[in-house]
């Protein structure tokens, strides 16, 4: 296509998992196409020598001189992406090199087209709720980080049960003694919470999802509370030594006695770019009703 004189985001940066783009033959066609439409491509160092197209730039620097990225891998790629970019206002358009690739919205033979439309400007930017999670041990915050997707309490031994009491805005709730919960945002309800039984949500409704994984009571309900919640996890007693707390399954930290998860939904956004004229409910269909 000719290039395009008057581009909305000029520099273009280009995340890649390099495991599964070996090659990187996929990031050549990403890099050719950003560059036949006018935009200035900014790639790692490593990458870039290998491309031979593109400017060399840190991983630090990417996120600091992009005005968009474009993320190729699967959706974990995209939630380490999303994370990194947390407080940059950046949107990220996934390309899937995975399996499922709920958030990577754009497979492999869509990459010239998603990069035309980006080109015209026919792009969607979506902001999403990320949530903010802080241990409290002894009243001392001794870990805190951000999940796009869910902070799930879970165990790390073998045929171990997490006592856990749960309290929204400083009221008792109940307690769980379960495999662990899920505090899911609506983004993420399609991931670990939808494996545990836990109700799917449109993206931009602004709430909290709380799922029990194999909880050890009569009942194992989800329950949803307003995104402007604190919700307090207290671990109970000594078989809960062996809990941990991890973000989007990526990042972790373990639990101790009496330790307070804290969580609550973030002052920063991220913002997903989508370049597609599917909906919501399509997506569901295509990628996980179809898969089965």
């Amino acid at each position: 296509m000719e290039k395009n004189t008057v581009l909305r985001f000029k520099h273009v940066g280009v995340v890649v998992n390099r495991p599964k783009d070996v090659d990187f033959q996929y990031t050549k066609r990403v890099v050719e196409r950003l560059t036949a439409c006018g935009f200035d491509v900014l790639l790692p160092a490593d990458v870039q020598a290998t491309v031979g197209k593109g400017n060399a730039v840190s991983e630090e620097d990417l996120f600091s001189f992009s005005h968009f990225l474009i993320c190729l891998g699967g959706d974990g790629t995209f939630l380490k992406t999303a994370r990194e970019s947390i407080g940059s206002n950046i949107p990220i358009l996934g390309i899937n090199l995975g399996t499922v690739g709920f958030l990577a919205e754009v497979e492999i033979d869509e990459i010239e087209l998603a990069i035309d439309r980006l080109a015209l400007g026919e792009v969607k930017i979506l902001p999403r709720m990320v949530l903010k999670a802080q241990i409290v041990r002894k009243d001392e915050t001794v870990f805190s980080g951000f999940a796009v997707n869910d902070a799930v309490v879970t165990r790390t031994a073998l045929s171990r049960i997490i006592d856990m009491h749960i309290s929204v805005d400083h009221e008792y709730v109940d307690s769980f003694p379960s495999d662990g919960l899920i505090v899911a945002t609506p983004t993420g309800s399609t991931a670990y919470n939808l494996s545990a039984g836990g109700p799917i949500v449109q993206p931009e409704i602004p709430l909290m999802i709380i799922t029990p994984i194999c909880p050890h009571i009569l009942y194992s309900r989800s329950f949803i509370v307003s995104k402007d919640s604190l919700l307090d996890i207290r671990i109970g007693d000594e078989r809960s030594a062996d809990a941990m707390l991890t973000l989007d399954g990526q990042e972790g930290f373990l639990l101790e006695r009496n330790d307070h998860v804290m969580v609550t939904c973030a002052d920063e956004e991220i913002f997903f770019a989508s370049v597609g004229r599917v909906n919501f409910f399509e997506v569901l269909r295509a990628k996980i009703h179809g898969r089965y």
